[in-house]
């Protein structure tokens, strides 16, 4: 089996810390209600009876909080569900690169010239920039143009994970270039990994840099086919271990 040195963490993080986030918001918004109500329960005070008083200040209490809470709750699971929805499709993927034969290096979830990169394989055929998307739905047609199937039709998009992934491409070039003075060829893929998706694509080889477009269920065979630029022993465990440390 490969070598993984590194497994995806970050979107999980950034799940917690919204979590953390919506939960300290939630205490201040139930002191600003608790104080609101109280407000209100005396400035009516004089006017109503003291039956009245106290249903009046209950409801009010609990509407309020209710009403705030259950609204934060739900904008904040739907933050949350999104980006594990997200580590959902990095781990598809980062267990489909864990299956590689020994000789493989794989780095998930790194951070190089200030852009977050889902996976890089290193092997003596080449080093491999991975971009996941977990989409449902996606088209792409031979001039990289992007869509998204929304309410019935396909709509473009104005990011492309094809270009996306060539920024990616290119600051691992840079950080290679300057960590170990090699100018190498660095192949761009970007893997669809919604389990149960729907996929429109024209063509699986897309500008920009001719970046190949697979299923997680034809990666590890596109990869292992690949003729690319061989790497010498000494140094593919160098490059990858340099990586996993960023």
């Amino acid at each position: 089996m490969a070598k993984t040195l590194r497994w995806p963490s970050s979107l999980r993080k950034q799940a917690n810390q919204i979590q953390a986030k919506e939960r300290r918001n939630s205490f201040k918004i139930y002191g600003l209600c608790l104080i609101a109500v109280l407000v209100l329960y005396f400035a009516a005070k004089p006017y109503l009876s003291p039956e009245l008083r106290f249903y009046v200040s209950i409801s009010g209490i609990l509407t309020i909080i209710t009403v705030i809470a259950g609204r934060k709750s739900l904008s904040s699971g739907h933050k949350r569900d999104k980006l594990l929805k997200g580590l959902h499709g990095e781990l598809l993927v980062a267990r489909e690169l864990d299956r590689l034969p020994e000789g493989w290096f794989i780095i998930n979830d790194l951070v190089v010239g200030g852009v977050q990169i889902d996976h890089v394989a290193v092997s003596a055929g080449g080093i491999f920039c991975l971009e996941t998307k977990n989409w449902n739905n996606a088209g792409c047609d031979e001039n990289g143009v992007w869509y998204r199937f929304h309410l019935g039709r396909w709509l473009p998009l104005d990011e492309s994970p094809a270009g996306q992934n060539i920024n990616h491409v290119r600051a691992l070039k840079n950080y290679l270039k300057r960590k170990f003075g090699l100018h190498l060829k660095i192949y761009s893929v970007v893997v669809l990994a919604y389990p149960d998706g729907k996929f429109n694509l024209k063509s699986r080889v897309v500008p920009p840099g001719e970046s190949r477009i697979c299923l997680p269920s034809e990666l590890r065979r596109f990869l292992l086919q690949h003729g690319g630029t061989a790497l010498s022993p000494e140094v593919i465990p160098k490059i990858a271990r340099a990586l996993a440390k960023t």
